[in-house]
């Protein structure tokens, strides 16, 4: 997402107020080092596969990034047991074509099974040399009832605003399965360019200029994978990961970029290409196209759309709200004509209890009113041609795209797509927006606005992100400015909710993950919530939102996950 600016959010503030009246290696550490300096890691389980990642370093000066180091042979190997007795095997050739990074899709394996993974280097200098040992479990057969999941989700990861307090509060639990990591993995901002609250510089990244080259994006790859929390949660357990924008520059579409990380003079396509082969070769995922979908027995299945490489371009607030051409345009689209009709396929012909959409971007409307009187809204709506669902705020979500949005509303709630039934297990589990939600989602949400018909038809929870500014990082420029800011944004949140009241819980100021537990009758998020400024500081439960099965929307859980 554009990053927060005090002038930005302050000005959307005022429009809605108008209307309302084991030891570890110390963080930021690795604890990993030589050959194997960058950990391990696995993603994207299955019930027979999981695919593993390492990177070698065959010699010192063969650094992420660098094109130096010989070819290299590295053997990998999975078991059921931390001897390795019975182990699968296999050996893969790296060079300084692939970064020295190693990917193999381990096949073969039984399902919903607890299993271990390492890495030897077989030659060259470093042969002999052992990575440390992963953790990982398939996913459930498809005709399994697993009875329930549990896992953590998080995105926005930006090194310099804090400590990835995050990441080692899941990596230190051990009942997540999996992480859904939601993009912005990495940020490519130059040192000092984007930092955290009170405009401070937490701690500083490499390369020390913007990422633009292919050797800029793999050292910044490298350089977060030495962080020993991202390295021990990598290690711990699989990574279900998509992609955003920062991973290539600021508000990326389908032909460019619109965001503030771009200067005159960049080749994007260039850009987009070389951040592209990076995030591949240093990612445990399968490889493109990225949108995939998940199953989890009978339980659940995952739906993750590229809600980046297929969108229109991004328009500018007021030029989105303009008739014909704006954000309610028909024609406008996120996903691309040909990912829209999979993701209508795939979650049509689901027959899991649950259908859980890894959302880059928030779908629930955070909008204006056009007005609050019916009958002028109807003619705004039908002789003007303004958005029935209100004027976008942060055209860059879903509310930049509302035509392509209602007609997945409308498929979920059984009005369009292929089956004409509805989906009553429907959940979006979002990020981008560097702050905390839940809500329903409406059928229509102009009508529900105008009290005409107040249907959900699905649930949104939306994580904060681990460090990336959030409103409150944004406009507190100084610990002096604390009180003020919060009382400022807690009247803010209470405005949300107040005009667009499909959202139940809004929190603009805290960071942390979601701990998401699944069964049979509800889907639960419990937000955790921390400084990021600190090393060492806890990560603590904040509060708990449900969606029960049938009953699209989002409800108080009655406590904390246990």
């Amino acid at each position: 997402m554009t990053r927060f600016s005090r002038r930005g959010f302050l000005a959307g503030a005022a429009a809605l107020g108008a209307l309302a009246m084991a030891p570890r290696a110390a963080a930021g550490e690795s604890r990993e080092s030589g050959v194997f300096a960058h950990s391990v890691a696995s993603g994207d389980p299955l019930p027979d596969a999981l695919v593993l990642w390492t990177r070698v370093t065959p010699v010192p000066d063969a650094t992420p990034g660098s094109g130096r180091g010989e070819p290299t042979t590295v053997r990998w190997e999975i078991a059921r047991s931390e001897t390795f007795s019975g182990a699968l095997s296999g050996d893969v050739r790296t060079d300084a074509s692939a970064d020295h990074t190693v990917k193999v899709d381990a096949t073969g394996l039984a399902p919903a099974t607890d299993y271990v993974f390492r890495f030897t280097v077989l030659d060259g200098p470093a042969a002999g040399s052992v990575s440390r040992t992963g953790h990982a479990r398939t996913a459930p057969a498809p005709g399994a009832d697993p009875g329930s999941l549990r896992f953590g989700v998080c995105s926005c990861a930006n090194y310099e605003a804090g400590y990835f307090r995050t990441y080692r509060d899941m990596a230190d639990r051990s009942d997540l399965e999996f992480t859904l990591h939601l993009g912005d993995f990495t940020y490519e901002y130059a040192t000092g360019e984007y930092g955290g609250a009170y405009d401070t510089t937490v701690r500083r990244v490499q390369p020390a200029n913007r990422t633009v080259t292919l050797a800029d994006y793999r050292i910044r790859q490298g350089f977060y994978h030495q962080d020993a929390d991202l390295a021990d949660l990598l290690a711990a357990r699989p990574l279900i990961a998509i992609w955003d924008d920062h991973e290539f520059s600021d508000n990326s579409w389908r032909d460019g970029v619109t965001g503030n990380s771009v200067e005159p003079g960049d080749d994007v396509a260039a850009m987009k290409a070389a951040a592209t082969q990076a995030y591949l070769e240093w990612m445990p995922v399968r490889g493109l196209p990225l949108q995939r979908h998940l199953r989890f027995g009978t339980l659940a299945e995952f739906i993750i759309p590229d809600l980046r490489s297929f969108r229109d371009e991004q328009q500018e607030i007021p030029a989105a709200w303009q008739a014909g051409s704006g954000a309610g345009a028909t024609d406008r689209t996120m996903m691309g004509h040909s990912q829209a009709d999979w993701f209508t396929d795939v979650l049509t012909s689901s027959d899991t209890r649950w259908q859980l959409i890894g959302n880059e971007v928030m779908l629930a409307p955070m909008t204006l009113p056009n007005t609050l009187d019916p009958r002028i809204h109807d003619w705004l709506v039908d002789q003007v041609g303004l958005p029935s669902d209100g004027l976008a705020l942060n055209a860059d979500q879903w509310d930049g795209y509302m035509a392509e949005r209602q007609r997945i509303i409308d498929v979920i709630g059984g009005k369009a797509g292929n089956s004409g039934d509805a989906k009553p297990g429907v959940v979006f589990l979002t990020g981008d927006i560097h702050s905390s939600w839940a809500a329903d989602i409406p059928a229509h949400a102009g009508d529900w606005r105008l009290g005409r018909n107040r249907q959900a038809v699905a649930t949104e929870f939306v994580v904060p992100s681990v460090t990336a500014a959030s409103a409150y990082d944004g406009m507190a420029s100084s610990p002096a400015l604390k009180e003020p800011v919060l009382a400022a944004l807690g009247a803010g949140e209470s405005i949300i909710a107040q005009v667009d009241d499909w959202f139940r819980y809004v929190d603009l100021t805290q960071h942390g993950y979601m701990a998401v537990d699944v069964n049979a009758d509800r889907v639960q998020a419990d937000w955790h919530h921390g400084d990021v400024l600190t090393k060492d500081a806890p990560l603590t439960w904040s509060t708990g939102f449900m969606a029960v099965h049938g009953s699209p929307g989002a409800v108080p859980a009655p406590g904390q996950l246990r």
